[in-house]
């Protein structure tokens, strides 16, 4: 019998089993439901499995004891196979936030995990812009409560939150235009329980706490000094260690065509270092990400989406490595036409490490702007694009997967696939995890006038890409999608948060 055998060969045949196996396995006696909520077993399981768990923030899952990689695997088990279904069942529903005043939600963004949801808020006092912005914990649906919050004057342009490996704060940086492009930095507790509890908790209308004793810094953005003429425009923000990298679309007040840049900018300090234009002018569209010591730009060159590496520069002086052993990298060298003692000497980005690109041209150049999935924790990428101007209509998901060490980055994996789309439709408020495994958005019918919300489901192992309804334009909810003006989502928990035109947010999970 199977119990009979010794446990070093039990452990070989787990090698050949997959998950749903060993759950199946346990429930047959005592002694294999004991031998298979070995942790060992479930750190083997976890290692191969090809869905993405729910683990706490930077934690790696062998850190994990069986019996709870188990639960994990299972909740994700339930969350893919409802994901494929045609008809996806929404099995939870939260109203997050009625705004009677109706200041919509305009942007939303979660952390990594689906448990902590950013959101901003324009609104207008007399005659003046402001932004709202909030943090919820959304650790406890049931009790999912606005921690933080605080309203700056301006209208928002792009925002990162960067959580602290302690999982006990986060950085919160927002570019904000009054009249001038600025950058605000708000360090926030996230151990809220019982400091927010004094303020209570009020089910439908989650009320707004007392501002936290938060650390907050503002940055101002101004044009390079060789360039005054070119006004700068905050597109979007990321991070390396402390060090902001603040990509720009720099607008030309003369009448000429305008420019992406990238900035260097050191918080602690105010200083900044503008990139040599050289590096972007090639990106009709452009993203930055970091992963290690390597600064990734990603766009659209020519008619190729590319990923093109660059060892990270050290544009001031102690800029630390993150990962302890940096690659060789110029710390602003100067361009030929600069000196050593010149202070405003753009950085070079140095010699490309890499660069990947998608395996076909995409279909219409130019004239659609790739979504790009967020910032993540695994060096990992995904995008998708919609081509409604070609005939027929489709799309197109590419996906990314990186080695790197000290020396080089190389491509782990690449994968791309088009899928139809509807002649009559038109997609908005694209979202797409940085995995390639699921991604959502909204869908405007113009013969019909009604949206409805589209998923989709990419599997690995076969390529195959399934793209159906995920909410009807009437479904049976307190809302519908052609309300809908902004929406947030997280690939690994399935968790999608809408924003809706008369102030409401919903939360919806399913599984």
């Amino acid at each position: 019998m199977l119990i009979d055998l010794p446990e070093d060969i039990l452990l070989d045949v787990i090698h050949y089993l997959e998950v749903r196996d060993v759950i199946t396995l346990r429930k047959t006696c005592r002694a294999l439901h004991t031998f298979g909520g070995n942790d060992y077993v479930w750190h083997t399981l976890i290692a191969a499995f090809p869905l993405p768990i729910d683990v706490p923030f930077n934690t790696r899952p062998t850190a994990l004891p069986g019996d709870e990689l188990q639960r994990h695997a299972i909740k994700a088990i339930r969350l893919d196979a409802n994901w494929r279904r045609l008809k996806t069942r929404v099995c939870g529903m939260r109203a997050l936030l009625s705004d009677k005043s109706g200041q919509y939600v305009d942007q939303m963004q979660f952390l990594p995990g689906g448990k902590w949801l950013w959101t901003a808020q324009r609104t207008l006092k007399r005659e003046a812009s402001y932004t709202r912005m909030s943090l919820w914990s959304l650790d406890d649906v049931e009790k999912a409560r606005r921690v933080w919050s605080t309203e700056v004057s301006g209208i928002y342009r792009s925002c990162t939150v960067v959580q602290s490996g302690e999982d006990d704060f986060a950085t919160l940086v927002v570019g904000v235009c009054d009249q001038r492009e600025v950058i605000e930095m708000h360090s926030i507790s996230l151990q809220d329980s019982a400091p927010n509890l004094q303020y209570g908790f009020c089910p439908n209308y989650p009320i707004y706490p007392p501002p936290a004793p938060v650390k907050s810094k503002q940055l101002q953005v101004v044009p390079h000094p060789r360039a005054p003429h070119l006004r700068p425009i905050i597109h979007e923000i990321a991070t390396y260690g402390t060090m902001l990298i603040v990509t720009i679309f720099a607008l030309d007040t003369g009448g000429g065509a305008g420019s992406l840049q990238i900035l260097f900018v050191n918080p602690e300090t105010g200083a900044t270092k503008w990139v040599d234009p050289s590096f972007a002018q090639a990106f009709s569209f452009l993203w930055v990400r970091v992963w290690g010591d390597y600064l990734f730009l990603v766009g659209q060159v020519s008619e190729d989406f590319v990923v093109r590496v660059y060892a990270m520069p050290r544009p001031f002086a102690g800029t630390p490595s993150r990962t302890g052993t940096p690659p060789a990298s110029p710390s602003a060298v100067p361009m030929p036409d600069d000196s050593d003692e010149d202070d405003y000497a753009y950085s070079n980005l140095g010699p490309v490490v890499a660069q990947f690109a998608g395996p076909t041209p995409m279909a219409v150049p130019r004239h659609h702007i790739p979504q790009v999935s967020p910032a993540s924790t695994t060096p990992t990428l995904s995008a998708i694009m919609f081509y409604h101007s070609s005939s027929p209509h489709s799309a197109q998901l590419l996906h990314f997967a990186f080695d790197f060490s000290s020396e080089t980055v190389t491509l782990k994996n690449m994968a791309s696939k088009d899928f139809p789309i509807s002649n009559e439709s038109s997609p908005q408020l694209a979202q797409v995890g940085a995995l390639g495994l699921r991604a959502v958005w909204l869908e405007h019918n113009w013969e019909t006038q009604l949206n409805r919300v589209m998923k989709l489901a990419y599997d690995p192992a076969t390529g195959a890409v399934k793209v159906g309804m995920l909410l009807p334009p009437d479904p049976e909810l307190p809302f519908s999608p052609n309300m809908c003006h902004s929406l947030a989502f997280d690939e690994v928990t399935g968790r999608l948060c809408l924003g809706m035109y008369d102030g409401n947010v919903y939360l919806l999970d399913f599984v």
